[in-house]
C-alpha cells in the first residue's frame, strides 16, 4: 500500500500555484511522470481495499446492502466513467462523505479549489485512519468497511481534482504557447523590416560615397582644364604683346623710310620707293596678322569665360546635390537609430 497521503498531490498543487510561470513550465514533465505514478499507486491501493471489502462482505453476509458500509461494484464503473467525462453528479461527495468531517466543492474545468474542511459535530480528537501503514490486526480492518469506502471515494475524488487541475494547466500552457508564437511572429516581422531598412540605408550610403567620388573626380578634371585654359591665355597675351612691339618697330621704320623718300636729293629714289612699297605690304600683313590675333584672343577669352561660367554652374549643382544627399543620409541614419531602439 502506498504510504503517501491521498491529499499529497492536492497540497503539492496548492504550493505549486505560488510559483512563477517559468518554474511551472520547467517542472511540467516531472509533474506529469509523478502524477501518473501516484495515480497508478492510488488505483492499486483502491483495488486492494475493494478486495478486502468484498472478502469482509462475503464473510459477514448479514450486512445490509442499504447500510453505509456496503460497497457496490456499480460505484467503480460510475467513478471511472466520471474520470473520462466529469459530470456535476460525479464531482460531489455523497452525504456519507460529510460524516467524516470533509466536504468537496463541485469541480469545474476552469476553477479547482480542492477539498475544504468544515466544522463537524465530531470531536477534533477523533482522527481519520492514517494511510501508508498496515494495521496490526485484520479484524480491525474488516470491522471498518465504512471508513475504507469513504477513503476510496476521497481518493477517487482527489484523482478527479488532479486531472482537472492538469487539464487547466495544459490549457494555460497552450494559451501561453500561442501568445509566444504570436510574439515570435511579430518579432520576425519587425526584424525583417529592420533588415530591409538597414539594407536600404547601406545601399544609399554606397550611392552617396560613389557620388562624392565622382564629384571629386569632376572637380579635379575641371581644375586641370581651368589651369590649361589660363596657360593658353597667358601664351596668347604674350604673343599679342610681341606683335604690338613688332608693329611699333615697323611703324618707326616706315616713318624713317618716308622721310628718306621725300628727300629728292637721293639718287636711288626708285629703289627706295620699291623698298617702301615692300615695307607697306609687310606692314599690311603684320597689321592683318595682328587683327587676326586680336580676334582670336577675343574669341578665346569669350570661350574661356563661357566655359568658366559653365564649370562654375556645374560645380554649384554638384555641391547642391551633395548637400541634399548629406541631408538624406543624416535623416536615414536618425531613422535607422529610431528603428533599432
Amino acid at each position: 500500500m502506498n504510504s503517501r497521503s491521498p491529499y499529497s498531490h492536492y497540497e503539492e498543487t496548492r504550493k505549486g500555484r505560488g510559483r512563477s510561470p517559468s518554474s511551472r513550465q520547467d517542472s511540467t514533465s516531472t509533474q506529469t511522470y509523478t502524477t501518473k505514478k501516484n495515480m497508478k499507486d492510488d488505483q492499486d491501493m483502491a483495488k486492494t481495499d475493494r478486495r478486502r471489502t468484498r472478502t469482509n462482505r462475503d464473510q459477514s453476509p448479514d450486512i445490509d446492502k442499504s447500510s453505509d458500509s456496503y460497497y457496490s461494484d456499480d460505484y467503480e464503473n460510475t467513478t471511472y466513467g466520471s474520470e473520462r467525462s466529469p459530470t456535476p453528479s460525479s464531482k460531489a461527495f455523497s452525504p456519507r462523505a460529510k460524516k467524516a468531517g470533509y466536504k468537496v466543492r463541485s469541480v469545474t474545468p476552469v476553477h479547482n479549489r480542492g477539498i475544504k474542511k468544515v466544522n463537524t459535530k465530531f470531536s477534533s480528537s477523533k482522527k481519520a485512519p492514517r494511510w501508508g501503514f498496515r494495521s496490526q490486526s485484520l479484524n480491525k480492518e474488516s470491522s471498518s468497511p465504512k471508513d475504507i469506502d469513504v477513503v476510496t471515494k476521497r481518493v477517487l475524488s482527489a484523482r478527479l481534482l488532479k486531472i482537472n487541475e492538469l487539464r487547466n494547466e495544459l490549457t494555460e500552457l497552450q494559451m501561453k504557447l500561442e501568445e509566444c508564437q504570436k510574439e515570435n511572429k511579430a518579432l520576425k516581422r519587425l526584424q525583417f523590416r529592420q533588415e530591409k531598412a538597414l539594407n536600404k540605408f547601406e545601399d544609399t550610403e554606397n550611392e552617396v560615397s560613389q557620388l562624392i567620388s565622382r564629384h571629386n573626380n569632376e572637380m579635379r578634371t575641371l581644375k586641370e582644364r581651368l589651369r590649361k585654359s589660363q596657360e593658353r591665355e597667358r601664351n596668347t597675351e604674350k604673343r599679342l604683346k610681341d606683335t604690338e612691339e613688332e608693329l611699333y618697330r615697323t611703324n618707326v621704320a616706315l616713318k624713317k623710310l618716308k622721310l628718306l623718300s621725300e628727300n629728292k636729293q637721293l639718287a636711288e629714289r626708285e629703289e627706295l620707293t620699291k623698298k617702301v612699297d615692300l615695307l607697306e605690304v609687310r606692314l599690311d600683313d603684320r597689321e592683318r596678322r595682328v587683327r587676326e590675333l586680336e580676334k582670336n584672343l577675343e574669341l578665346t577669352h569669350s570661350s574661356f569665360q563661357r566655359q568658366l561660367v559653365a564649370e562654375k554652374k556645374k560645380v554649384h549643382d554638384v555641391q547642391e546635390d551633395n548637400k541634399v544627399l548629406q541631408e538624406e543620409l543624416l535623416r536615414l541614419t536618425q531613422k535607422l537609430k529610431v528603428c533599432v531602439l
